[in-house]
């Protein structure tokens, strides 16, 4: 079946900016080429579309989930996480990674960006997640519920500066701040310059 499985997401989220609908669903291995497209045309340039075709490849980035987002039939977005383990965290813990969202500039700011994290949020909690991190911006991404993670003791694999970038959004209550750790992204995450805000 693949890395996408095709289930829809969630979707019959009103766009805030022209009306039109949109939705969100798993993606499939027969629309790599426009995932990427899409990732390609919202960074304007070819890294993080590098970066996700290596990870839809890596074993050790299982189980991961790649949900795009459709308005009229055309893809306008796309976001991965991938799984991490939490090395020192005592018991196993499900955790993921957000890493990349990307968003068509022309669609950015219209809602699609917190589509794409809030569906992928609610179906890694009900696949038995508990833990979402990313590296990012702390202003958007505190919008959608993630905190500084170094505070609460979760560490990155590496050094973050900002340390405030480093973000982590709980999926059930009560696990930040229970649990502590460190990171260990998979095989295609694990070079330290990818871990540069």
């Amino acid at each position: 079946m693949g890395w996408g499985a095709g289930v829809l997401a969630w979707a019959g989220v009103e766009d805030d900016f022209d009306g039109v609908r949109m939705v969100i669903r798993e993606s499939g291995e027969a629309e790599l080429r426009d995932v990427l497209l899409v990732q390609r045309l919202a960074f304007g340039r070819g890294d993080e579309a590098g970066l996700v075709g290596e990870l839809l490849r890596d074993p050790t980035a299982r189980p991961l989930l790649s949900l795009v987002a459709e308005r009229e039939g055309r893809l306008v977005g796309h976001v991965l996480f991938t799984a991490v383990e939490l090395v020192g965290a005592g018991a196993p813990v499900e955790c993921s990674i957000l890493a990349p969202l990307a968003v068509l500039p022309e669609v950015q700011g219209t809602g699609v960006g917190r589509g794409l994290i809030e569906a992928g949020c609610r179906m890694l909690a009900e696949r038995g997640g508990s833990l979402v991190f990313v590296l990012g911006d702390p202003d958007y991404y505190g919008r959608f519920g993630f905190e500084a993670a170094i505070p609460v003791g979760l560490e990155a694999p590496y050094s973050i500066e900002p340390e405030g970038a480093w973000r982590v959004r709980a999926l059930v209550p009560g696990v930040v701040g229970r649990v502590r750790g460190k990171v260990r992204a998979a095989e295609a995450l694990s070079g330290e310059e990818l871990w540069r805000e």
